[in-house]
């Protein structure tokens, strides 16, 4: 892994677009790319794709969707437990260091049942642990286990997705808070300060994790709620990657669903000069 990670998502349509994915790759290793979150479900790459981007020198993370939209019951089924573990074979099996489990957590409201957030914390870890267990063969003591957590996790005490600094520390190597500024829903300070929310969520989340846990950021890289922060699309994506230099955090990926990152690759130019002043 990467001293200070810098990279993009990468979806499962690119994945399958062999001239796009090699463009897209070319690029960030032309800026100086290190790292990637990549799909793994439904149609993960070739192991010859994870290859072709180690020797570009760039890190491949592999995302595994647990419950989309979060589980609203108190344990998954049987067999949704065995086709994520069978992705998560299937990541380590290409040769992927690090799992990243993503939608590991309840429903953000509309559960079918009440729990104390204890037990829900718990239960979410015992998931973890099962993941881990079940996998072991496979994946081996080396491989990186890592989370995506709500943005709003870092800030506060507790929450009913089941998710918490803390004890997600004790059992992943790394914590990735998805701190979209345009997700802070009536926060006008986060809203309206890309740069303070990304090194803010970091510094709270180094600060609360057991040490030796890395924290790296989700960056917006789509145009939601800009407007707030009277700056160009480019220019706000800029300042929360300098805002994660700036942090006691890890390192960011840029977020864009659709995979369009011309305007992150140019952002990610103008923060590398920024980072030279500096």
């Amino acid at each position: 892994m990467p001293e200070f990670i810098e990279g993009l998502y990468i979806n499962t349509k690119t994945i399958r677009n062999p001239k796009f994915w090699n463009t897209l790759f070319q690029s960030m290793q032309d800026v100086g790319m290190n790292a990637a979150v990549i799909d793994i479900q439904p149609f993960p790459p070739s192991a010859e794709q994870i290859a072709d981007i180690r020797k570009r020198g760039i890190y491949p993370i592999a995302r595994v969707v647990n419950f989309e939209g979060g589980l609203v019951d108190k344990a998954p089924s049987p067999d949704r437990m065995r086709s994520i573990q069978k992705a998560i074979r299937t990541a380590c099996e290409l040769g992927f260091p690090e799992i990243q489990l993503d939608y590991i957590r309840y429903a953000d409201g509309g559960t079918n049942f009440t729990m104390p957030y204890e037990k829900r914390y718990e239960s979410i870890l015992n998931i973890i642990r099962d993941h881990k267990e079940k996998t072991k063969d496979v994946c081996g003591p080396s491989v990186i286990w890592s989370a995506d957590i709500f943005g709003r996790v870092p800030f506060i005490e507790n929450d009913i997705i089941g998710q918490k600094v803390e004890p997600f520390s004790e059992e992943l190597n790394a914590l990735y808070p998805m701190l979209y500024p345009s997700h802070f829903y009536g926060l006008t300070k986060r809203v309206s300060d890309p740069y303070g929310t990304i090194k803010d969520g970091l510094d709270f989340t180094v600060e609360r994790a057991k040490k030796g846990t890395r924290a790296l950021a989700w960056v917006q890289g789509f145009k939601m709620m800009i407007g707030p922060s009277r700056l160009s699309y480019q220019d706000y994506i800029k300042v929360q990657m300098l805002g994660a230099w700036e942090s006691k955090g890890h390192g960011f990926i840029v977020w864009n669903a659709g995979n369009d990152y011309y305007d992150t690759l140019t952002a990610y130019t103008a923060y590398q000069n920024e980072k030279k002043k500096k």
